[in-house]
């Protein structure tokens, strides 16, 4: 995988997980099913928190440094935005990609020996490359979950999941 190929992987991610779930909310009327879900309101803080803690690894990997902070760690902001029950999806969906503009910016423009330096990550002893295609990684899982979510809900998944991209089709680089 390429430097480019994972930055376009984080971009993705964005892209679908907003496609996705703003596509459904605000409920436009009483009878149409809203994905206002704690479940998917859990996955996008998870997202958001996971995000936050990535780029301050990232900044700290950049400078050369070991990063060995769990970034799963729970977040007091994330925790408290999450459990506000009148919190739209949006503002999560905004903060997370707030938090992903910050990553890319981090990534962009590193010199290739930047990517392949190895520190201490919090998934492990491995370069900037690897641990940022953990992100990329991650992020598909939880899209995953949230997909799966709206197909139990009975809500159409609108991103498409074939292998064969249609054209405007969004999907994640894998």
């Amino acid at each position: 995988m390429s430097n480019q190929e994972i930055i376009d992987g984080l971009i993705a991610s964005y892209r679908e997980l907003n496609f996705t779930v703003r596509g459904f909310t605000p409920s436009l009327s009483d009878d149409t099913p809203s994905i206002d879900d704690p479940s998917i309101r859990d996955i996008l803080a998870q997202m958001y928190n996971r995000e936050l803690h990535a780029s301050r690894a990232f900044r700290v990997m950049v400078a050369g440094e070991d990063s060995p902070a769990d970034d799963d760690a729970p977040d007091q902001e994330t925790s408290r935005i999450s459990q506000a029950v009148n919190v739209p999806l949006q503002y999560l969906i905004s903060q997370f990609g707030t938090a992903r503009e910050a990553t890319l910016a981090m990534l962009r423009g590193q010199p290739e020996e930047v990517w392949n330096r190895e520190t201490m990550t919090p998934r492990g002893r491995m370069s900037l490359r690897d641990y940022a295609w953990t992100l990329v990684e991650r992020d598909r899982r939880q899209l995953q979950r949230i997909g799966e979510l709206l197909e139990a809900e009975d809500q159409p998944c609108p991103v498409e999941q074939s292998s064969t991209p249609k054209r405007g089709a969004l999907t994640l680089v894998s």
